[in-house]
């Protein structure tokens, strides 16, 4: 009972350091609303299709945040691009690479299966497979720094695992965003293996919150 109300409390601690979403704005890039929309009518058929052929609206990256990360990379200009999970979030970033010069891509897969759907379903789309890595891969490479990160891999009981590796692949002048928070577990071992990083972590519900209680926050290094 006692450790439960001081996890409890901990977590409030915690929570109160979450800024909200109007400090991202002012910090790293304001995003009309007007943008989101656009980029959530560019994306919507593919979603669909998505959901329909390759996997399941609640296992799937969700729309809304799809089109904030798209409208993201494009009002930033993004050049590198990490992103864990690949599925879906690595078509939205290879559409994007294939509609901007120098762009480059890498997605992490721990499920050699999966990079194979994955690969599949860039080719259907006539989109690069390139960058398409199994975890193993990915942290066997030398040290690489990208713009904007995504971390979506595997369940959060396995993601929070990796945390680290891909906070220290975060550029200084970068993004790393982290989904599914709305777990309260998941965001309690975030916060906590964060509080004493040179960081700052950003409430991003406003933006990427869907129909099945889903959004993220986003984390910028100091």
């Amino acid at each position: 009972m006692w450790s439960r109300i001081v996890r409890k409390l901990n977590f409030l601690k915690l929570k109160s350091g979450v800024l909200p979403y109007t400090r991202f704005e002012g910090k790293f890039a304001r995003i009309a609303a007007e943008e989101i929309d656009m980029a959530s009518q560019k994306l919507k058929p593919f979603y669909d299709d998505y959901i329909a052929h390759v996997s399941r609206a609640d296992m799937a990256m969700s729309l809304e945040l799809a089109s904030f990360v798209y409208a993201l990379c494009v009002k930033k200009e993004v050049k590198n691009v990490l992103d864990l999970g690949s599925g879906f979030s690595s078509f939205v970033y290879r559409l994007y690479a294939s509609e901007h010069k120098g762009v480059t891509v890498v997605s992490v897969d721990d499920d050699s299966q999966w990079i194979e759907k994955t690969r599949e379903y860039l080719r259907k789309h006539s989109l690069s497979e390139a960058g398409l890595l199994t975890l193993k891969q990915f942290l066997q490479e030398p040290n690489r720094k990208f713009d904007c990160v995504l971390h979506d891999l595997n369940f959060v009981e396995v993601r929070i695992n990796y945390l680290q590796q891909v906070l220290e692949a975060t550029a200084k002048t970068g993004v790393l965003i982290l989904d599914d928070v709305h777990k309260p577990d998941y965001l309690y071992q975030v916060l906590d293996k964060l509080k004493k990083k040179p960081v700052s972590v950003y409430d991003l519900k406003p933006v990427t919150y869907d129909s099945f209680n889903r959004y993220a926050v986003a984390v910028l290094p100091e």
